[in-house]
């Protein structure tokens, strides 16, 4: 991430007006937003430090006239660790390890599956060999008696 934006609001849909003013002023991505409480939000952009720059002032000035800014900011190149911790929203940590334990679930039923699958492949594969070679095996017992 090469610069870290952020506008700080009073209620969802005025986060959602400054991100979207913020989108169509310059380029930048939104990362996220993370509802504090009280009625406070904050969204969160990264992209080059002049985009987001000009996405920030931009976002700011469509809800300034309404007073519900509360607070912005903006990263010229943030610690990696600090974003990672502003970024992890405890709300949605529950439910993205629900989501990841559902993908390795479904993950291991597939893998048994295959397994299963391949094991009845291999034994009629046998099956198939075993059956070959106790029929082959007489006629060349046969042959080489009359040898």
């Amino acid at each position: 991430m090469q610069s870290l934006g952020v506008i700080e609001t009073r209620g969802l849909t005025s986060a959602i007006q400054a991100a979207d003013a913020a989108c169509k002023a310059a380029s930048v991505e939104i990362v996220g937003y993370r509802k504090i409480g009280s009625g406070l939000v904050s969204v969160y952009f990264q992209g080059e430090i002049s985009a987001v720059r000009t996405a920030v002032d931009h976002g700011i000035e469509v809800i300034a006239n309404q007073q519900l800014l509360v607070g912005s900011l903006v990263i010229a190149r943030p610690e990696p660790c600090v974003i990672t911790k502003l970024l992890a929203v405890k709300s949605q940590k529950g439910e993205l390890e629900k989501s990841i334990d559902k993908v390795e679930a479904k993950a291991q039923v597939a893998i048994e599956d295959k397994l299963v699958e391949i094991k009845a492949e291999n034994s009629t594969k046998m099956d198939t060999v075993i059956k070959t070679d106790v029929i082959k095996e007489p006629k060349n017992l046969l042959n080489k008696g009359k040898k």
